[in-house]
This record gives structure tokens, sequence and C-alpha cells, in this order.
């Protein structure tokens, strides 16, 4: 299922993505998107039925507000990058119940033991 987005909702989770944990106040979301508060309050009320953001009520500056907590994640592929997996001529053999497993794939092995030298004494 695809959700469709607009660019101000994709700018928005950019912005939300860099906060990660902690949250943004809607208010500085809605300064840094640079629309008004009528706007940035629509836009944070459908990324969170989306259910991309969390809306925590929150007293702040003197006021009561909302939290924008973000329920997504930025993903990267750096633990993976150099793995010898998507380039492997037993690709489409290798399983758990197959003729190659991960168990005994000397080219994975020495991929980890390359990534995590500590692992070597463990294997």
């Amino acid at each position: 299922m695809q959700m469709k987005m607009t660019k101000l909702e994709e700018r928005a989770i950019k912005l939300l993505l860099k906060y990660e944990d902690r949250g943004i106040l809607q208010s500085e979301l809605w300064h840094k998107l640079g629309v008004t508060s009528r706007e940035g309050s629509r836009i944070a009320i459908k990324l969170e039925k989306k259910g991309i953001v969390k809306r925590v009520k929150e007293f702040a500056n003197d006021r009561w507000t909302r939290r924008l907590v973000p329920l997504i994640k930025q993903l990267s592929i750096d633990p993976i990058k150099g793995a010898p997996c998507p380039s492997c001529a037993h690709e489409n053999a290798c399983g758990l119940d197959r003729m190659v497993t991960p168990y005994t794939c000397v080219r994975l092995e020495e991929w980890i033991l390359g990534q995590n030298p500590s692992l070597a004494g463990q294997v």
C-alpha cells in the first residue's frame, strides 16, 4: 500500500527524521517549512492519520502545544555495504534448507569477520 504524499508532507517528514526520538514542536516545524500555523497543523494531523508521527500534548513557551514525534526511522544500508550476498553466484541456491546456507558460506564468514575483527576468536 503506497500513501500519496504532497511535496510539503515529504519536506515535513525529512525534517522530522532529523529529530528522531525527541521530536519537534509543531510551531518549529511550521517555521522551518515556512507555512502558516493553520497549514502546519493540517500537515501534522495528516501525518498522524497516516501513522507517520505521534502528536504529544506539551506545555512549552508558556502555552500548550504539540510535539511531533516521528514513528518512522530513516534506514541506512551502511551495515550491509560490501556484503557478498547480492552479487553471489549461489544466491538462487542459498537458504537455510538449501544446498548452500549462510551457516556454511565462506565468503559470508570472511566478510563478517572483516567487519567485526573481535569475532574472529569466536567462530
